[in-house]
């Protein structure tokens, strides 16, 4: 049976395959929700990233220092490709990374650290939840609403890769910019993946973000789990998804204004 994370990855895989499938060309030409990125650049994108995982390009965004600009240029690499190219590379690298994946998740290799960049160093058992969180995130809110379509169904086993990888990455990268936190914030998410996540300072300019309850917590965030990925990566406002804050809610806002996930 297939670890939950590289199941997630393959639905989503599956997802984005379905979903482009039948993309008229003008569609795949549209201006995507990321900016400067058309809905083809997108698609490239998410390609180029699995591809690097197989081929010496990994090292690239393993040492770069600027994960943004890296990712500009291997979709400006691509954008004389037609969409049936892109596609088509989408399927072969997906496939073949995901395939790749499988084996850094066995338990011999699981524990190996990988640096992303500079986004932090992860266990190789995260990558599945990363590269399901970076295929659904661009799926549903930089393709679909883009194109006016609506975004396909998502389900407990993806949403709860993409929320571990969440929670790892606010870990890791947000460790600076929230060294002003000195007491504990519990963030509820509800519904498909979600949970209780406390955050709250660890020591020595660290931060911890673990699964918990919000007992003791000055602020209490509650929101939808399925909406977390558009506003913590600020795709849309924190405000405009109807979060509950109790407690510290000053606190809590400034935590949410100043959350930014890449």
């Amino acid at each position: 049976m297939p670890a939950p994370d590289l199941d997630a990855l393959r639905r989503e895989r599956q997802a984005v395959l379905d979903f482009c499938a039948d993309l008229t060309e003008a569609e795949w030409h549209t201006p995507s929700r990321a900016a400067g990125w058309t809905v083809k650049d997108v698609v490239a994108h998410m390609a180029a990233e699995t591809r690097a995982l197989v081929t010496p390009a990994a090292l690239r965004f393993m040492t770069t220092g600027d994960v943004e600009q890296l990712n500009e240029r291997s979709v400006a690499a691509a954008r004389s490709h037609s969409p049936q190219r892109v596609l088509s590379g989408f399927s072969r690298w997906t496939r073949v990374g995901t395939a790749a994946m499988s084996v850094t998740s066995a338990p011999a290799l699981n524990h190996i650290p990988l640096r992303i960049g500079e986004l932090g160093t992860y266990p190789a058992r995260i990558l599945p939840a990363l590269f399901t969180f970076d295929l659904h995130t661009h799926l549903r809110h930089d393709i679909a609403p883009a194109l006016g379509r609506p975004a396909p169904a998502t389900d407990e086993t993806r949403m709860a890769a993409i929320l571990g990888w969440l929670m790892a990455l606010l870990e890791q990268s947000q460790a600076r910019t929230l060294a002003w936190l000195d007491t504990p914030v519990a963030l509820t998410l509800i519904g498909p993946g979600g949970g209780t996540w406390r955050i709250q300072p660890a020591g020595q300019g660290r931060l911890s973000v673990r699964h918990g309850d919000a007992e003791g917590a000055s602020a209490r965030i509650t929101g939808s789990a399925i909406d977390f990925p558009s506003w913590a990566t600020t795709r849309s406002p924190w405000r405009d998804h109807n979060l509950e804050l109790t407690g510290d809610t000053a606190l809590a806002s400034r935590l949410l204004d100043t959350l930014n996930l890449v």
